[in-house]
């Protein structure tokens, strides 16, 4: 690896990977990097308040109708984050986008039931709610369990 650090002036740090992305030494590096950026908490809404909610604490993000919803263990809150922002934030977490509109805490998932479509369903501990893994994310899915 090669590393060649550049003095600007510009107000904020830009980092440049170069090479082949898919490497595990460059994971391993943006999950480095994800880890010191990252205090473990986000900053949710609920009744016009602002709550800084652990990521731990969360069991899925949604997004619908132009908005995200985050189910914790405390209720339902709000992000103005989109889903896409949300994600990368959260990639050194055991978090994984399950479907177009769903990013799940690996750590709610009870089981795992697979469906004639290809697709599976998702059991979340503590809750009759389930959540529906489709054909284009369980590789991502699988990678995090």
């Amino acid at each position: 690896m090669k590393i060649t650090l550049e003095p600007m002036n510009t107000g904020e740090t830009e980092i440049i990977i170069r090479g082949d992305i898919a490497s595990g030494e460059v994971s391993a590096l943006l999950s480095f990097i994800n880890s010191g950026t990252n205090s473990g908490k986000l900053l949710l809404y609920r009744e016009d308040e602002q709550y800084p909610v652990d990521a731990k604490d969360i069991v899925y993000l949604e997004a619908s109708d132009g908005r995200v919803t985050a189910l914790t263990t405390e209720g339902i809150y709000y992000t103005k984050q989109k889903l896409y922002e949300l994600k990368d934030l959260l990639s050194s977490l055991p978090f994984a986008q399950i479907n177009k509109g769903v990013i799940v805490n690996i750590d709610f998932v009870k089981s795992v039931s697979a469906e004639f479509s290809g697709n599976y369903t998702l059991r979340l501990k503590n809750s009759k709610e389930t959540l529906t893994v489709s054909r284009k994310y369980i590789k991502e899915f699988k990678s995090k369990i």
